[in-house]
């Protein structure tokens, strides 16, 4: 039998012979088990999204935007496994040099990009005197600002706010970055009295950006191995991205269209990822790798071996640190990118 073969039989079912649990920074450890594609911001297109109700669009020229969401994810992770448990990894990451102002004013950069656009169409765009004394918009149910949520079963912490001088708006639909219940209608229905007051589309669209994208070989019983890595950049998220527009003629019911991102979206670099923690025991497993491949156990019996680890494991933390105008900058790139595409939609769907 070959020394390699003695190596793998020898440390817990070959988990540990090339430390099998390994964290990768800047690159995708292989195999990545994402689920969503990954598409770069330039090559976006509607492909990308998914839509609902377009035609709702076509209502009336009139438009009303009583609030825009944008979001950063502040935190996020992944874990994976093999062999039972014999080998683990665990990733963790944070977005440092951002704060609620600096998030606003992004807010304000891509709101402003939204209504230049929309009035570029040749849509009538309402003024906010006339928004906020509609009788919806007194009725509506702000959310705290800034909004910051873990969605249920997700690794991710997620902060979002809307410009300073804006609401921040959430209706159930919206979940998982809701602070609303699916059956709490109160919101949907003072959108609902604003459209029918107003005679216009009410539109919020969500921007929501990750500064990470994760992969991993996921939790497996068989096989020995686990991997997880990070690519540190802007991406925009899918589900969490996507564009709102209603339209009633009572407050009671109405019609409702959405635009959904479907796919990670790369939009460029905002800052730099630095490792600021690591926790693991590759030292012990390679001087027990390096006993078994000396074959000292048949040519020096009396020699203290080493302790046979029971478990390979590597922790590591991250951040990625933020340069402010590169991520002034990348949003930007992502607000036109993505605002672009919905103003097509706009355009395909014209009033009679």
């Amino acid at each position: 039998m070959s020394e390699a073969n003695w190596d793998r039989r020898s440390v817990l079912q070959g988990s540990m012979g090339a430390m099998g649990a390994m964290a990768t920074g800047g690159m995708l450890a292989s195999p990545a088990q994402a689920a969503d594609r990954m598409v770069p911001l330039e090559a976006m297109s509607l492909k990308n999204y998914h839509q609902v109700m377009a035609k709702v669009l076509a209502r009336t020229a009139r438009i009303a935007v009583p609030s825009y969401r944008f979001g950063l994810v502040m935190r996020n992770g992944m874990g994976a496994s093999g062999g039972s448990g014999a080998s683990s990894v665990d990733l963790k990451a944070d977005l440092v040099g951002v704060d609620a102002v600096m998030m606003r004013q992004l807010a304000h950069l891509a709101f402003s990009d939204f209504i230049e656009r929309l009035r570029a169409t040749g849509r009538t765009v309402l003024g906010w005197n006339e928004i906020s004394a509609s009788e919806g918009f007194q009725k509506l149910e702000p959310t705290p600002d800034p909004f910051v949520k873990k969605p249920f079963a997700d690794s991710r912490t997620v902060a979002v706010v809307s410009p300073e001088y804006l609401p921040l708006l959430t209706i159930g639909p919206e979940a998982p970055l809701s602070d609303r219940s699916p059956f709490n209608l109160k919101n949907a229905r003072a959108l609902n009295a604003m459209s029918a007051a107003l005679n216009c589309l009410v539109m919020i669209p969500s921007l929501v950006l990750d500064f990470a994208a994760l992969s991993g070989s996921g939790h497996r019983v068989y096989g020995g191995s686990a991997n997880v890595g990070i690519q540190p950049g802007l991406f925009l998220v899918p589900l969490f991205t996507h564009f709102n527009f209603f339209h009633a003629k009572i407050a009671l019911a109405g019609e409702g269209g959405r635009l959904i991102l479907e796919d990670r979206v790369a939009v460029g670099q905002a800052g730099q990822l630095v490792q600021t923690g690591s926790f693991n025991n590759r030292d012990e497993i390679e001087e027990w790798n390096a006993y078994v491949r000396s074959n000292a156990w048949w040519t020096d019996p009396n020699m203290a071996a080493p302790d046979r680890p029971t478990q390979a494991y590597d922790y590591s933390a991250y951040q990625y640190r933020v340069d402010p105008e590169l991520l002034q900058s990348a949003v930007r790139d992502a607000a036109r990118a993505t605002h672009g595409l919905y103003m097509g939609v706009i355009n395909a769907n014209r009033p009679a």
